[in-house]
């Protein structure tokens, strides 16, 4: 092979590499949403589900008795069980269950 050839063919592989690492950084991202049946049972330091970080989730602590939520926290009931959540991360702080009365 002279010159002129060899320096052809490297720029073409070199080329092809190039345009198969754009094509390939171009394609989405595969992701899996979790399960909205997750039965896991949470626990403190878990991150709670953002349905419970809305505002409108939130119940009345003083009613229930429980104790005065912190700085953007704030207490939601789910399965029997009262959370209080951290509204910015959805961390959970603290776990308590309902009273029956």
């Amino acid at each position: 092979m002279n010159n002129k050839t060899l320096i052809a063919s490297l720029a073409l592989v070199a080329g092809m590499a190039g345009v198969s690492a754009t094509v390939q950084a171009d394609e989405p991202h595969k992701t899996v949403q979790p399960s909205s049946t997750n039965t896991r049972e949470l626990v403190e330091n878990d991150r709670a589900p953002d349905i419970y970080m809305r505002s409108d989730k939130a119940i009345d602590w003083k009613a229930k008795g429980l104790k005065a939520p912190g700085e953007e926290e704030q207490w939601v009931e789910n399965n029997g069980k009262y959370m209080r959540v951290k509204t910015t991360n959805g961390t959970i702080v603290e776990i308590t269950p309902v009273k029956k009365k």
